[in-house]
Formats: C-alpha cells, structure tokens, sequence
C-alpha cells in the first residue's frame, strides 16, 4: 500500500535532498508495538538504507544494531511504502532543506531485545536511545503528549500517527477475515 503525505504540496523538481528509510511494527504476543525513543523523537524501530543495500537488507542491518536480533525476510511482511514530502525540514547541520522520504514499513513479530548484541551508533547512544513495547492506545498518547523542542519531531509524530492509523485498520481487516474463516468451520 503507497501513502502519500504531501500537504504543502511539493513538486519532484523542489526536492534537494532524497531518503530512503524502513521501519518495523514489531507486534508481541500481547498486541504491544516496540517504539524507540531517540533524542526526544518517538519512532518504530529501523533507519535509513545505505547505499548499495537492498530494503530488506537495510531494515534487518537496522534491527540488528537496534534491537541486538536478527530477522529474515520471510520474517518481515512488506506492508506500506510511505511517501513524505518535508518542506524546509531542519536538518542536523541547522541547514533547511525541502526533501523527500521514503520509508518501507515492516509487520513482524516481536522477538526480544538483546543488549549485548546492540550496536548502537554514537548518535543514539548520545541521543538516550530507549526501546519500549506499548500498547496501540498508550503510544497514540505517548506521541500527542511527546511536544518538545525537537524541530523534527513534528514530522515525525505526523508520520507515525498515519502508520499507526493504518495498521490499525489492516489489523482490523485481518481480525475480521480471521472470524470469517472460524465461523465457516
């Protein structure tokens, strides 16, 4: 499923900088979402995909370093590719740039958080990078209540309440489809 999030209604020839991302939903046995919180950013675990790394190599690199685990593809069910056109985002450098993201999102199932094996970047380890699972209610509250003096997080928050929003309806249809079958039987 393609999203677009285009709401200052950027054009391809405005765009100066291009980001190719994949981030996971990683669901646990009790319905609980895994967020990263990252320099007062709340996020899904993942990042962005090096160059010559395809999307699935990209997002199980990032898994690993984050969370310490390793998954495999057939782990790793494609669900949306987001598109996010950011008008004047500030970047790290305190440049403002107009951008473009693309981010692949993953459903999976939670696996465990391995800290031994956590390779974590000096940016993250800086940052207080922190890995909870919570609730789909709890982290629609987290993220409203998580205003702060992170001039990005405003892009961040948008893109992952639309995430959630969506997930929340294929979980919907998936819980649905799944009483249909056990009502046939």
């Amino acid at each position: 499923m393609d999203i677009i999030i285009n709401e200052e209604n950027l054009k391809n020839e405005e765009i100066h900088d291009f980001n190719l991302k994949a981030r996971a939903i990683l669901i646990d046995e009790s319905n609980r979402i895994l967020i990263a919180n990252y320099a007062k950013v709340i996020l899904l675990p993942g990042g962005s995909i090096e160059k010559d790394e395809t999307i699935y190599d990209g997002i199980k690199r990032e898994l690993k370093e984050e969370l310490g685990i390793v998954y495999e593809d057939e782990e790793l069910q494609p669900i949306i590719t987001l598109y996010y056109y950011q008008r004047n985002y500030p970047k790290r450098d305190g440049t403002l740039k107009n951008r473009l993201v693309q981010t692949h999102y993953f459903l999976a199932d939670y696996k465990d958080i391995a800290d031994k094996t956590q390779e974590l970047t000096e940016s993250e380890s800086k940052g207080n990078f922190k890995l909870e699972l919570v609730s789909l209610q709890d982290l629609e509250e987290i993220i409203i209540e998580n205003k702060n003096d992170n001039p990005r997080n405003i892009y961040f928050q948008k893109e992952l309440l639309k995430v959630i929003d969506i997930y929340k309806n294929i979980n919907s249809e998936m819980n649905i489809k799944r009483l249909k079958l056990n009502k046939k039987y």
